[in-house]
């Protein structure tokens, strides 16, 4: 039987070594800290041979990592890029007649890539309260067709109103 081989200072990964605590086998325990503040019981041929890491909060920071893309899922600019995509491309949206059902599309850099869409906002003037505004009405949505402005500026960039004729009475 070979002789116990005290672990306690020692570093494994993002755990260390606190103190040895009763175990129920031959294979000795210990109690270890990890390095985001959590304690775990570790058995020492986990600590030993890689098994054992984290207290797992290592798996739990790359779940999160993997299932994240850009960290603004509920942001306002993510909104306003959800629905300029709804306006064009889904015929069941109640503008798609003013703006897909007439040929407006978004470019394909932002249509399947919500961060190039997020740095162009941020580096071409977005803030809160300001609105995307294609400069020419009949173009699409594009980094060379669109600007951030206010509600104002963006009511009067229209295209010309079609009013009915009123039918002739005698």
């Amino acid at each position: 039987m070979s002789a116990l081989v005290d672990l306690t200072g020692q570093r494994f990964g993002e755990l260390t070594v606190l103190y040895q605590v009763p175990s129920r086998d031959r294979n000795s325990s210990w109690l270890c800290q990890c390095d985001c503040g959590k304690k775990t019981i570790v058995r020492a041929p986990n600590l030993k041979f890689g098994g054992t890491r984290t207290c797992g909060c290592g798996v739990a920071r790359a779940t999160v990592k993997r299932c994240t893309k850009h960290g603004e899922s509920h942001s306002k600019l993510n909104y306003i890029w959800t629905a300029m995509k709804e306006r064009c491309f889904n015929p069941n949206n109640k503008s798609y007649d003013n703006y897909g059902g007439r040929g407006i599309t978004v470019c394909d850099e932002w249509k399947n890539d919500y961060a190039a869409f997020s740095k162009w906002s941020k580096e071409n003037g977005y803030r809160e309260g300001l609105t995307l505004d294609r400069i020419n009405n009949d173009g699409g949505y594009s980094p060379d067709n669109c600007r951030w402005t206010t509600y104002k500026v963006q009511s009067n960039n229209r295209r010309p109103r079609r009013w009915a004729k009123k039918p002739v009475t005698a």
